[in-house]
């Protein structure tokens, strides 16, 4: 890489009071605002992690009654009746 001379000083310092090389410093320094990036990126989806599992948010699901919704997929009539009672139970939400 062209780093000029300055910027050059700055990361040898800094990765030397750290007790690692530049080129470590400048991996680790990368590897963490890509990190970071991919976060914001993620948290503007509605995307988190926590605790090692992927968690999106969204409105609330009161409205949908999963007993039902299970007992439907268990069922081979496909998905068409589960879209069924998922509308049903958003009309009765709204309504």
């Amino acid at each position: 890489m062209n780093l000029s001379p300055t910027l050059a000083q700055a990361i040898a310092t800094i990765a030397a009071s750290q007790g690692i090389s530049p080129e470590e410093f400048i991996v680790q320094t990368l590897t963490e605002k890509i990190q970071s990036l991919q976060s914001v990126q993620s948290r503007q989806l509605g995307l988190t992690e926590k605790s090692g599992i992927l968690v999106f948010e969204t409105e609330s699901l009161d409205h949908i009654d999963f007993d039902t919704f299970i007992a439907q997929s268990r069922e081979d009539d496909g998905w068409e009746s589960i879209e069924l009672i998922i509308r049903r139970q958003s009309l009765k939400w709204c309504g």
